[in-house]
């Protein structure tokens, strides 16, 4: 039958790959044993058995494409092609795979791997039977407006390879060259300070279930429900976490333009860039702000997140329970975002089938990470106390005199 040369294939195909991945690994511990000539004899071999597998993926896509062709003239519905075109879905026999036109070979991959439970995964970057979430997958739009922000992007996110270890921040300079009189012994220049950032990543992780209805009916696009949650789940995460840290900066209290000014021009030393995060509440109090000749301070932007920049730095604005605790918290952070803080990215989200009691499967997501603050005099924590503010007209007066 077709079905059982289509399942000799695949695994013809992962005997394939595991056979090379086997070859690259020996021929790199022999490269590293110095022992060049067998490393490179070995690499002959693994560019023979990758032709070998590309013809067999080739075949293996001709039949798969065989196998997905409709008769003109179908069955009646409740007739016996499809009754047994049921039974073999239902028996986990052979499946048509429905694959929308003008997606990427990774993106056709990725589904093929939710569909197959794991069997097929050529053109995927896997590890055992994970695969990683190609990049278009995570860029699907969403289908409902949320907040786009991700915190976790616009601060200094590192790639880790260790669970643990240090970051080391170094000080800026405040030692200066003295002068030296001829021929005379060069004098010590202080030390450079360098401050570690400990941190240990931690593990984020939850389900997705699927039903296998869904899956073999083809009624969802599955790509956009893993996009979807995958996006969300994470950025949520991240975004919750790198919160935390940025209120743990030193608070600051202002009512208008002039403390801001203040925060700005005084309080942040000028080696820190003036990045701005602020929630829905500050950011709608910014706005009504004016300055001694009865402009706006905030200004149009299109550079912006927000459309907005405030004393000519962009505006990002997030919703008042991300960067605050509860709807109506105006607070915002001013400072450098990538000198303040530290995110360690040790593993990506991965998705991979669990067996489930019920007819339908759960997928696993999983990220790891850790956020510590780097540079604690990078930035400030500000809230705007509205209460002091005077109710009057603002329209022709500076609400911070």
């Amino acid at each position: 039958m077709l079905t059982e040369k289509i399942k000799e294939l695949r695994s013809q195909v992962t005997k394939k790959q595991t056979a090379i991945n086997t070859k690259i690994t020996e021929a790199q511990k022999r490269a590293e044993e110095d022992k060049l000539d067998e490393a490179t004899a070995l690499k002959g071999e693994i560019t023979s058995m990758k032709e070998e597998l590309d013809a067999l993926q080739k075949k293996l896509a001709e039949y798969e494409e065989l196998a997905g062709l409709k008769p003109e003239n179908p069955a009646p519905a409740g007739g016996k092609e499809e009754d047994d075109e049921e039974k073999r879905s239902m028996h986990g026999g052979g499946f048509r795979t429905i694959i929308k036109p003008g997606k990427t070979e990774e993106v056709r991959a990725f589904e093929e791997f939710l569909r197959s439970k794991g069997e097929k995964r050529d053109g995927l970057k896997s590890d055992g039977a994970e695969a990683i979430i190609p990049i278009e997958v995570l860029t699907t739009p969403q289908r409902e407006p949320e907040d786009v922000v991700d915190l976790g992007e616009i601060v200094n996110k590192v790639p880790v390879k260790t669970a643990s270890g240090s970051y080391p921040v170094l000080a800026n300079a405040d030692t200066k060259l003295v002068s030296v009189a001829e021929l005379e012994k060069n004098p010590e220049l202080a030390k450079p300070k360098f401050n570690k950032v400990p941190w240990a990543v931690e593990t984020y992780r939850g389900q997705l279930p699927i039903s296998q209805e869904a899956i073999d009916d083809a009624a969802v696009d599955l790509t956009a429900i893993v996009a979807e949650h995958l996006q969300q789940v994470k950025r949520n995460t991240k975004n919750d976490i790198v919160a935390k840290v940025l209120r743990s900066f030193p608070q600051k209290a202002v009512t208008g333009t002039d403390e801001l000014k203040k925060i700005f021009n005084v309080d942040l030393k000028q080696a820190y860039k003036r990045d701005i995060v602020a929630t829905a509440s500050a950011f709608q109090f910014l706005d009504t702000l004016k300055d001694k000749n009865g402009q706006y301070i905030l200004q149009q932007s299109i550079s912006s997140p927000s459309g907005k920049s405030l004393f000519g730095r962009p505006v990002s604005t997030v919703d008042d329970t991300i960067l605050g605790e509860k709807d109506g918290d105006a607070v915002m952070f001013i400072g450098d975002l990538k000198k303040a803080v530290f995110f360690a990215n040790r593993v990506e989200a991965t998705a991979k089938w669990v067996e489930n009691d019920i007819y339908g499967q759960v997928l696993s997501l999983a990220v790891r990470f850790d956020v510590k603050k780097a540079d604690e005099k990078a930035g400030y924590f500000v809230t705007i106390n509205q209460t002091t503010t005077s109710t009057e007209d603002q329209s022709a007066v500076d609400v911070g005199q």
